[in-house]
């Protein structure tokens, strides 16, 4: 069974969360969860794999473009959607500049529209915690290599003579001599 994408979703106008909700909980592959309190967002988002964050942008205690920023903050790989009744350059760029706003969609919005952007946002989603995974990785094999190498200098240096890797006659050997323990010719049969 595939897991369900959180949706986190908050307007501080009831009847337009209803809306939103209403829209998108006929997606099988969303869970969504509404608030009117933007805090509340926070510490879900937190606490919680939030996909998709879902906000209005005009709201009493702070701006959409606000709260994605923190959200951003606090996971970088939450998905952050604004929904606005405002058409200005003005509030688009502030939302790109806070929060590195995924999608921007106009109220009254259509409800195709705003189902297409959720489900764009929790694949987006998927792909960046593929790569913050393949980050982590990378970190790792790094800082193993940085150990390596202060325990058993030249252990990374590769001899090449004209591009071609120089192999050493003896490399079980040259193992030993480096005090490298475990590793001898039974490991070639």
């Amino acid at each position: 069974m595939t897991r369900k994408s959180l949706v986190v979703c908050v307007d501080d106008d009831e009847e337009m969360l209803v809306s939103v909700a209403r829209s998108l909980r006929r997606e099988p592959s969303l869970e969504i969860r509404t608030t009117l309190d933007p805090e509340q967002v926070l510490e879900w988002i937190a606490k919680e794999d939030v996909a998709v964050l879902v906000s209005d942008y005009e709201m009493p205690t702070m701006t959409g473009a606000q709260l994605a920023s923190k959200a951003r903050r606090l996971r970088p790989e939450t998905v952050r959607i604004l929904l606005t009744g405002m058409r200005s350059l003005e509030t688009a760029i502030d939302g790109i500049h806070q929060g590195e706003i995924f999608r921007f969609i106009n109220k009254p919005f259509e409800d195709k529209q705003l189902h297409r952007a959720v489900l764009d946002a929790a694949a987006r989603h998927e792909e960046l915690l593929a790569l913050s995974g393949d980050r982590e990785r990378r970190e790792r094999r790094d800082a193993l290599r940085e150990a390596l190498e202060l325990e058993y200098p030249g252990i990374s240096v590769v001899p090449r003579a004209n591009e071609v890797i120089v192999v050493t006659s003896d490399p079980w050997n040259d193992a030993l001599a480096l005090g490298i323990a475990g590793l001898d010719r039974k490991l070639e049969s």
